[in-house]
């Protein structure tokens, strides 16, 4: 046992901390404590009011705003309200993007409601072959954290196209210059 009195067993992968409760790391909560901690951190530098002011806005009180918005609380932000949130909010361009995906991550089921539907531009897909891990959680995790990682990549190439800096064939990876 470690200084700090926790262990880590392999075959459940449970943190065990005296004085805490248990958490199982990679648990279905973490993408929801994910972005309620980036919304969290963000409206604490908006200062004190910022949680009265969207209670107020959304018709709700204080205390329902601070159980969708605090990661000690299950509680997931209802998908009507997210963007009321963010705009009330002032998320700046960059904090917007990083909440709205890790919004989506969490709850993608929800993303054509946040995000409006998917271009149908006659688009390619591609698939991946991934390892199968013992966790159903951790499965999740990283699937989406490829996706996660796929769209950044996209929306760069996408960017790049429309910027007139499409990508030449001459500049490919592994080609001699």
């Amino acid at each position: 046992m470690s200084k700090a009195s926790a262990s880590t067993t392999s075959s459940s992968r449970r943190v065990r901390d005296p004085g805490a409760r248990d958490f199982e790391l990679f648990d279905d909560l973490m993408p929801v404590r994910r972005y309620k901690l980036l919304l969290q951190t963000f409206l604490k530098r908006r200062g004190s009011g910022s949680r009265q002011a969207i209670a107020e806005a959304l018709g709700n009180t204080r205390s329902f705003v601070t159980q969708i918005t605090s990661p000690a609380y299950d509680l997931a932000i209802p998908a009507q309200h997210v963007l009321r949130i963010v705009e009330l909010a002032r998320l700046e361009p960059d904090e917007r993007r990083m909440f709205l995906d890790a919004y989506v991550e969490a709850h993608p089921e929800r993303a054509a409601e946040i995000l409006g539907p998917a271009p149908s531009s006659g688009g390619r897909s591609v698939t991946i072959e991934v390892p199968a891990l013992s966790s159903e959680a951790a499965q999740r995790h990283l699937e989406q954290a490829i996706q996660r990682v796929a769209r950044e990549i996209v929306a760069a190439f996408v960017a790049m196209e429309r910027d007139g800096l499409a990508h030449r064939e001459d500049d490919t990876p592994g080609s001699a210059a």
